[in-house]
C-alpha cells in the first residue's frame, strides 16, 4: 500500500484543526455550562424544574407524530403541545433575563435564542389572535413555514437537553459511593425509556405497539445485549421500531454511562478524580488515571470496528434488498448486533437462510466481530499496544490478556470439534465439506454470548446442545460485551482444580502466583450463577408446559445474555417471559456486582480469628 505524499504533515495538520475545531466547539457551548449568570439563587430550582416541564413537551411533540397515528385529536393535541412550547420558551428566556444582574453579558452569550423569542412570539400571535400571516411575511412563499420553524425549535431545545444531561453527568457521578449500585440503576433506566418508545403505536406494524411484558422483554433483550425475542424483529417492527432496538443495544453494549461520558469529554473537558474513580471499574481499568484515555478509545474501537463490520456486511450480502437504503441499514442493524454480542437480526430466521448460512463473507464479518466484541477492550488494547517488539510480545503481555487469548482459543476449537464430530450426520447433513466446518465453528463462536445461528437450533442434538450449553455458561471475557461467568473465571477455577489435585497449596498461572481473593471470587461467581439458573429453571418448570431441556436450554441462554433458543421464546407465559427478564438483567449487570452492590459492606481488616482446619473430601 503507498501512503500519499508527506502523509506524516498531513496527518499532523489534521490533528491540528481537530483540536481547533474541538476547542471552538468547547467555548460555543461554554454559556450551556450555567444557564444562569448571577441569577437569584431562590429563584433557579423553579427556573431548572420550568425547564424539564418544558423539556419533556418538546419530547412528547416530537414523539406524537412518530409513534402514534395521527388523528384529529391528536393533531389538536400537538397542536395546542407545540404552543405550549413556544410560550414556554419565551418565558423561560425573559424569566433569566429579568433575574440576571448583568443582561448586557446574558444578551451577548444567549443573542440565538433572543432571535428565536422574538420569532416564537410572532409565531404565538399568529396562530392565536392573526390571520394576517405575520410569518409568511417574513418568510415569504416557503412552504409551511410555521411547521419549520417549530420543528427547528424543537431540535434546538431537545440538543439543549442533551448537552445539559452530558454536563450534569459529572457532577452525578461525583456522588456516586457505590459504582455497582449506579451501574444497576443505569441499565434500568435505558431499559425503562426502551420499553416506553416500543410500546408506541408507531413502534411497530400493526400500528398497536407492543404488550408491556413484550415491550419489558425485548427491551431488556437488547439493553441487555441477550438477543431474545417474543415477536420477529424483521417483520414485527416498522424502522423507527428497529432503530430504537438498534440503539438499545449500541447503548448497552458500550453502557450509556460510557457513552454520556464521552459526550462530555468531547463538549467540555476533563474529569475529576471522584468522577474517574466511579468510572474506574464501569471501563474495565485499574489505573484511575488512564480512565479517561481507556475510555476514549473504548467508544472510538466500537465504532471503528462496527463500521468496518457495516462494510464487511455490505460487500457480502448475496440476497436481494429493495432498494440501497435498506441494504444499509442491514449492515449496520448486524454489525452493531454482532459487536456487541446481541445476536438481533432482521431477517427472520436469523442468518440460517440458505444464502447467509454458507456465505464465506458473511460467516467471516459475523465471527470476527463477535470475537473482537467477546475478548474485551483492556485485552484488545493490550496486544495493540505492546506488539511493537515482536520477539517479545507474548513474555510481555499480562497474565490476564494470556488467560483470555488461551481459553478463548481452546473453547472456540474445542467446540468446533466436538459440534461438528456430534452433528456431521444430523444438522450439518445437508452442507458440503467446507460449509460443515465453517458452520460448526460459527456455532462455537456464536454460542458463547452471541446468539446468532446459521443452523436450527432447535433441531441440534442433545449431545451438541449440552456441549452448547457449556459453551453458554462460559460466555466471554471481562470488560467487554459478551456475557457468561467469563472465559477468565473457568480459567482459575479449572487451574485452581488441576493444581488442588496435585497439591499445591497455592495457585499458579503463566509462571505467576494467582492470589487466594482472585479464586474466591471465581468460586463465587460460578457458585451465584449455577444457583441462579437452577432457581430460575425450577420457576419456569412451575409455570411453563414445555420440556425441561428447552427450559434449561432458554435459562442459560437469557443469563449467559446468548440469545439462542430451541423455539419456545414466542410461547412464555407472561410469568415465564419476567423470570427470563430477570436473568438477562442479573446476566448483563453480574450477579456478583449487583448482589455487592445492594449488600451491606463489613471491615474485615481490623482482626483474624485463630486458623483451624475442616476436613472437605
Amino acid at each position: 500500500m503507498k501512503f500519499p505524499y508527506n502523509w506524516k504533515q498531513k496527518w499532523i495538520a489534521l490533528r491540528r484543526r481537530w483540536r481547533t475545531f474541538k476547542k471552538k466547539m468547547n467555548l460555543f457551548l461554554h454559556f450551556l455550562q450555567d444557564d444562569i449568570y448571577e441569577i437569584d439563587k431562590v429563584a433557579h430550582p423553579y427556573i431548572r424544574a420550568f425547564n424539564v416541564i418544558l423539556s419533556l413537551l418538546v419530547v412528547a411533540s416530537i414523539l406524537i407524530p412518530i409513534g402514534f397515528e395521527l388523528t384529529p385529536e391528536l393533531v389538536q393535541l400537538n397542536r395546542q403541545i407545540e404552543g405550549w412550547i413556544l410560550f414556554g420558551f419565551v418565558a423561560s428566556f425573559l424569566a433569566r433575563l429579568v433575574l440576571t444582574s448583568d443582561r448586557t453579558t446574558y444578551l451577548k452569550k444567549r443573542w440565538f435564542e433572543g432571535v428565536v423569542s422574538i420569532f416564537s412570539v410572532l409565531l404565538l400571535i399568529d396562530i392565536s389572535i392573526s390571520t394576517i400571516g405575520i410569518i409568511d411575511f417574513f418568510v415569504g412563499d416557503a412552504s409551511n413555514p410555521e411547521s419549520l420553524f417549530l420543528q427547528l425549535l424543537k431540535g434546538y431545545l431537545l440538543f439543549i437537553v442533551i448537552v445539559k444531561f452530558v454536563q450534569y453527568l459529572p457532577d452525578l457521578l461525583g456522588q456516586q459511593k457505590n459504582t455497582g449500585r449506579f451501574l444497576v440503576y443505569s441499565f434500568l433506566s435505558l431499559i425503562a425509556a426502551g420499553t416506553l418508545l416500543l410500546m408506541l403505536p408507531g413502534a411497530t406494524q400493526d400500528g398497536e405497539g407492543l404488550l408491556f411484558i413484550d415491550a419489558l422483554f425485548t427491551s431488556t433483550s437488547a439493553v441487555c445485549v441477550t438477543g431474545l425475542i417474543v415477536v420477529d424483529t424483521a417483520t414485527h417492527f416498522t424502522l423507527f421500531g428497529e432503530l430504537v432496538i438498534l440503539t438499545l443495544i449500541q447503548l448497552g453494549g458500550i453502557g450509556i454511562v460510557t457513552f454520556a461520558t464521552f459526550l462530555f469529554l468531547f463538549i467540555s473537558g476533563g474529569l475529576g478524580v471522584g468522577q474517574m474513580n466511579t468510572l474506574k471499574d464501569v471501563v474495565g481499568e485499574s489505573n484511575t488515571s488512564l480512565v479517561t484515555a481507556t475510555l476514549k478509545r473504548v467508544v472510538g474501537f466500537t465504532f471503528l470496528v462496527e463500521a468496518i463490520g457495516a462494510v464487511g456486511y455490505y460487500l457480502s450480502w448475496e440476497v436481494s434488498f429493495p432498494s440501497h437504503g435498506q441494504k444499509i441499514l442491514f449492515s449496520i442493524f448486524h454489525a452493531v448486533s454482532a459487536f456487541c454480542n446481541a445476536g438481533f437480526s432482521l431477517f427472520t430466521n436469523s442468518l440460517a437462510d440458505g444464502a447467509n448460512a454458507t456465505s464465506l463473507g458473511i460467516n467471516i464479518t459475523t465471527m470476527v466481530l463477535i470475537v473482537l466484541g467477546g475478548l474485551g477492550f483492556t485485552v484488545i488494547w493490550e496486544m495493540i499496544r505492546k506488539r511493537t517488539n515482536q520477539s517479545r510480545w507474548r513474555r510481555r503481555l499480562s497474565i490476564h490478556t494470556r488467560a483470555v487469548l488461551v481459553t478463548t482459543a481452546v473453547l472456540i476449537a474445542a467446540g468446533a470439534v466436538l459440534i461438528l464430530a456430534m452433528e456431521w450426520n444430523g444438522t450439518l447433513a445437508g452442507f458440503s465439506w467446507g460449509n460443515k466446518v465453517m458452520a460448526s465453528l460459527f456455532q462455537s463462536i456464536t454460542t458463547r454470548t452471541a446468539g446468532f445461528n446459521t443452523i436450527d437450533t432447535g433441531a441440534i442434538g442433545i449431545s451438541a446442545t449440552l456441549v452448547m450449553l457449556t459453551l453458554m455458561f462460559i460466555g466471554g471475557s471481562p470488560a467487554s460485551t459478551a456475557g457468561g461467568i467469563k472465559t477468565t473465571t473457568f480459567a482459575v477455577v479449572m487451574r485452581s482444580i488441576v493444581m488442588t489435585i496435585r497439591g499445591y497449596n497455592k495457585m499458579e498461572l503463566f509462571k505467576r502466583t494467582v492470589p487466594n481473593r482472585v479464586i474466591f471470587r471465581a468460586m463465587t461467581v460460578i457458585l451465584l450463577a449455577a444457583s441462579c439458573i437452577s432457581v430460575s429453571t425450577i420457576l419456569l418448570s412451575l409455570v411453563e408446559d414445555h420440556a425441561f431441556m428447552d427450559l434449561f436450554f432458554e435459562e442459560v441462554s437469557a443469563f449467559a445474555t446468548v440469545g439462542l433458543s430451541r423455539g419456545i421464546t414466542g410461547d412464555l407465559t407472561s410469568w415465564g417471559k419476567f423470570i427470563i427478564v430477570v436473568s438477562m438483567f442479573l446476566g448483563r449487570v453480574g450477579i456478583l456486582t449487583f448482589m455487592a452492590a445492594f449488600a451491606s459492606k463489613v471491615d474485615t481488616n481490623k482482626y483474624k480469628y485463630p486458623e483451624e482446619d475442616i476436613m472437605v473430601s
